[in-house]
């Protein structure tokens, strides 16, 4: 089984987003304030399910309860894993047909002392990748780790832990493709669908 290499991040609204290999992201831009955020990403992956389904977006519903991952329920009962992100102003949606999935969105900017960050939550080998980054690509490195560790996180329905609890991943591993100095990871399930579109 192959891991894709690059996937598309659909900006919605726009056209129906594309499956591949299981899976499909949308981004969204939202605001600041979070709460706001989330009910327009859920709307939109709503509206994104309901185009690719042939749903009305109405019957399409959103499961999510603190300390559990998201879970879309559709109209026949089928349940489709799911997960959000949300930073600078942008929002992300990721729906896995084949299983757990993990999305995670950070800007690669400054982290006030982010060695200590990095050894607590990343682990001493990223941590040592990340110091010998030159200085001008180490936010955009500290922030692709970051999201990687999120994303997996979230593809195995935990919350943020210290390393190295949940250090090892069998999911399928994807860097995304994000403008504005945004930096993204996706951590998806591969295999034969059990649920796929009608």
């Amino acid at each position: 089984m192959t891991t894709i290499d690059q996937l598309t991040v659909h900006a919605w609204p726009g056209a129906t987003p594309a499956i591949t290999d299981g899976v499909f992201v949308i981004r969204l831009t939202t605001g600041e304030q979070r709460e706001e955020a989330r009910q327009q990403l859920r709307q939109a992956l709503a509206e994104a399910l309901g185009v690719l389904l042939e749903t009305p977006p109405r019957e399409i519903e959103i499961e999510a309860f603190p300390g559990a991952a998201p879970v879309v329920v559709l109209p026949d009962g089928r349940r489709l894993h799911c997960s959000f992100a949300h930073d600078g102003g942008m929002s992300l949606a990721a729906v896995c047909f084949n299983g757990p999935v993990g999305v995670d969105l950070m800007l690669a900017e400054e982290v006030a002392g982010w060695e200590a960050v990095a050894r607590d939550y990343l682990g001493p080998e990223t941590t040592a990748r990340i110091a010998a980054t030159p200085r001008a690509e180490r936010d955009a490195a500290f922030a692709q780790a970051w999201t990687a560790r999120e994303a997996h996180l979230k593809w195995l329905g935990v919350g943020l832990d210290e390393w190295p609890a949940h250090s090892q991943s069998s999911g399928a591993t994807v860097t995304l493709d994000l403008p504005d100095n945004l930096v993204g990871t996706l951590v998806y399930t591969q295999g034969a669908a059990t649920t796929r579109p009608a």
